[in-house]
């Protein structure tokens, strides 16, 4: 993966997370201490973000490491915007659901 697949994964990771939270480019600014255009060329993959505005996302929005950079992991095909949304879905459902869904999805991919 080049270095432009790996700022367009990120980006498409931190739009999801975004998005799944409701909030706006400028609300998420606000959160971690950068500029609304900083996340806008963040998430559209122009550029990277910081190590200081990593932190912020993983410590101020409760994102996971690895949902933000788990595609880099050998092996793994990059994850689409729907792919996070579903997870941000899953996530939130109770327990018991959680397990239903699980089996509903086994069938599925039988």
């Amino acid at each position: 993966m080049d270095e432009q697949q790996i700022q367009r994964q990120l980006g498409l990771r931190i739009k999801s997370f975004r998005k799944s939270k409701n909030l706006t480019q400028d609300d998420l600014s606000t959160i971690i201490g950068i500029e609304p255009a900083n996340v806008s060329n963040i998430e559209r993959g122009i550029s990277f973000p910081s190590k200081t505005t990593l932190f912020a996302l993983i410590e101020k929005c409760k994102i996971e490491p690895n949902f933000l950079l788990g595609f880099l992991y050998e092996g793994k095909e990059p994850y689409s915007t729907i792919d996070f949304d579903i997870i941000e879905n899953i996530i939130n459902l109770p327990e018991e659901t959680k397990t239903h869904l699980n089996k509903l999805l086994q069938t599925l991919n039988k």
